[in-house]
């Protein structure tokens, strides 16, 4: 991900439970927990909402708490965003999922972390990854 000239910005922030949610100007989304910095694990929701996007985006000032954070010190901290992906799916699907990579002689979450990589990587990959998984069977839809 480039950060130098501020190409990467925020554009909105979002308080979850747990966590905060910064989308930015490339489409992706930074999860952040609430733990990444002891003020901000203090801090409650209100305190959270109260804050002001820094140069146009380039971080976050939290005005309550005095806190700051920044895109750029998030993602060195974390490393790209790419790399730490947290994903849910049913059971159906990880069934589906053993039966592909059993077949296929690869591991499940070696399957999973590849349909990943490859549906960030471009969308329409991940529509042939079901459609595979259509044509041989073991993927149908309700």
């Amino acid at each position: 991900m480039n950060i130098s000239n501020n190409r990467i910005l925020i554009k909105s922030v979002g308080f979850g439970d747990t966590k905060m949610f910064i989308e930015l100007n490339s489409k992706k989304v930074l999860t952040v927990p609430y733990s990444y910095t002891k003020k901000l694990e203090n801090s409650n929701k209100n305190d959270l909402k109260d804050f002001t996007l820094i140069a146009n985006g380039i971080g976050i000032h939290f005005n309550t708490i005095d806190e700051d954070i920044s895109v750029a010190g998030i993602i060195n901290d974390f490393g790209n965003e790419t790399k730490r992906i947290n994903i849910s799916v049913g059971a159906n699907f990880l069934d589906m999922a053993d039966l592909y990579a059993k077949k296929h002689h690869i591991s499940r979450s070696a399957l999973i972390q590849k349909a990943t990589l490859e549906y960030i990587a471009s969308w329409w990959k991940f529509k042939l990854f079901l459609v595979i998984c259509k044509k041989i069977g073991i993927y149908k839809k309700r």
